[in-house]
């Protein structure tokens, strides 16, 4: 018959923190300390190998791994120097080391599709409005917005120097609602009561704050409402809206709104840089006094307008003593705008640079359809400077928009603009006055059209510039062409070119004038490039 025999194992134990406390262990023996609940085993003797006497502390459940993780070194077993010699690393707790990246999952905010409302503003308010190291450079940290859904039920309030940064767009996803997604505040704000911007000065208004790798969307409510704000950076960030060509107009319903309390405390100096805004009823909008601020490398596409300054400026007033002055947008694209790409009434010194407008002005439509002007500028001092506009080849010279169209203006109002693009024509022969290209005639300006001809059948080359002053109002244009020409003095004669007012639309006004061209020269196969100044 089997014997069965039950043992018991049990190791040395007792108090760790009374009496004589925790004694030397044998080589390889464990010992409980029942208070603290820790466990040991015995080094063993130098003889046997050990690197001293002693005991080594195991590692368990109730330990707590930051008491021990105070000697962490960027690189540790490399030849990398990070003390001021080989021999003296800078060693940091584990803590502080997680502690550079601060996560908003530490917050409580994990994305997941759910209200985030509460924990968001919790992370900004701890980090940036603590009353422990509120103003501190220290304590100017980037909280990181880890990727996932963040839904939230109420305007975000953002302080001086709160930093953003997504994972990237479309990958950290804002998702809002008839609110402003975010609002910036003022540094007298605490956390959960957020000052009013009528406490702004210029020493604690928003400023600094920087917001990168992110989509916003809204349901019905601003992107960015910007009170006050100065300095700041917005880049790589995607805001969208809940606009369709062809709906109504609704106010308020905007991708960044800027507001300025005075001309001093203003929203100034902040930048715009690879950001898409796309169906809202306006890309950008103020009517305050902001300046300085630039859009770099922007999209703006299926909006009822694209930038909007001024429109209900009350000069005079506090805060819009100016109007919007010295904002530049570079190297942008605007498509698919209801009306106007860019609309200023009040404001100057604002600059278009270098920008590519494609479907503007058209209500949804074609240029066939085109209602309005690409740029309008209400106000002086404003420019153009090197931008292209899809409408000038269609309502210029393309055979489909020649006729019955009305060639609504790139740039309208008080300014003068050179057009960059340099457009090329194949002609051939014609017994009689026909329409070359059109241009604007919306009101009375001039032009000045920088021209060179060269023919492939006879040898002949022609330059020169026309010259075209037109008042639409009195049906009534002055037009002289003053050029060079190499060849015979028989062909100099058969080119000629002149003007002639038109009313496309048929509600006897004129609205579009046409360079009309004869050419004699038989069976001509030739080329004209031309170039158009404009002076309203």
């Amino acid at each position: 018959m089997a014997v069965v025999s039950i043992s018991r194992i049990q190791v040395r134990r007792g108090q760790k923190n009374t009496g004589s406390g925790l004694p030397q262990l044998a080589s390889g023996e464990f010992g409980w300390a029942v208070d603290s609940q820790e466990l040991f085993i015995g080094n063993g003797s130098v003889s046997e190998g050990a690197p001293f006497v002693g005991n080594t502390k195991l590692l368990s459940e109730n330990d707590n791994l930051f008491e021990f993780a105070n000697t962490y070194q960027y690189k540790s077993g490399t030849n990398t120097q990070t003390g001021d010699s080989s021999n003296n690393p800078v060693l940091r707790t584990l803590q502080a080391r997680l502690d550079d990246r601060v996560s908003i999952r530490s917050f409580g905010a994990f994305g997941d599709g759910t209200n985030q409302t509460l924990a968001l503003q919790r992370a900004i308010d701890q980090l940036y409005l603590n009353a422990s190291n509120k103003g501190q450079s220290q304590a100017r940290v980037e909280l990181i917005l880890e990727p996932g859904e963040y839904n939230i039920t109420n305007t975000i309030y953002l302080p001086p120097y709160a930093t953003l940064r997504g994972a990237g767009v479309d990958k950290t996803v804002i998702n809002s609602g008839a609110f402003a997604a975010f609002q910036t505040i003022n540094e007298t704000s605490t956390p959960g009561v957020y000052a009013d911007d009528a406490n702004s000065t210029t020493l604690n208004q928003a400023r600094d704050i920087h917001i990168s790798g992110l989509t916003i969307k809204s349901s019905g409510g601003a992107g960015l409402s910007l009170v006050s704000c100065k300095d700041s950076t917005f880049k790589d960030i995607i805001l969208e809206g809940s606009y369709s060509l062809g709906d109504a107009s609704v106010n308020g319903l905007d991708g960044i709104r800027l507001e300025s309390l005075s001309t001093a405390v203003s929203s100034n100096n902040n930048l715009f840089e690879n950001v898409i805004i796309r169906q809202f009823q306006n890309a950008v909008y103020s009517d305050n006094d902001i300046k300085d601020n630039v859009w770099l490398n922007c999209t703006f596409d299926t909006l009822w307008q694209g930038i909007g300054f001024g429109e209900s400026t009350i000069l005079g007033t506090s805060g819009m003593l100016t109007g919007p002055i010295n904002n530049t947008i570079t190297n942008s694209k605007f498509d698919n705008i209801y009306t106007s790409a860019i609309k200023i009434v009040s404001g100057t010194d604002n600059i278009s640079n270098n920008n590519k407008f494609y479907s503007i002005g058209n209500e949804g439509g074609s240029d066939l359809l085109a209602k309005h002007a690409v740029i309008w500028y209400n106000d002086i001092r404003n420019s153009s400077k090197g931008d292209w506009f899809q409408r000038s080849e269609e309502l210029g010279y393309e055979e489909a928009y020649k006729t019955g169209v009305v060639y609504h203006p790139e740039v309208k109002g008080p300014t003068i603009t050179e057009f960059s693009t340099t457009h090329k024509l194949t002609i051939g022969q014609s017994g009689e006055y026909t329409k070359l290209f059109r241009l604007p005639a919306d009101e009375a300006k001039a032009y000045e059209i920088e021209y060179i001809y060269k023919s492939n059948v006879i040898t002949a080359t022609r330059t020169g510039t026309m010259s075209l002053v037109v008042d639409p109002e009195n049906d009534t244009f002055n037009f002289s062409d003053d050029y060079n020409f190499t060849g015979t003095n028989n062909d100099a004669e058969k080119l000629k070119f002149t003007a002639q007012n038109y009313d496309e639309d048929g509600d006897l006004s004129v609205d579009t004038i046409a360079i009309m061209m004869l050419n004699l020269t038989i069976s001509d196969n030739a080329t004209i490039h031309y170039k158009v100044k404009i002076k309203s």
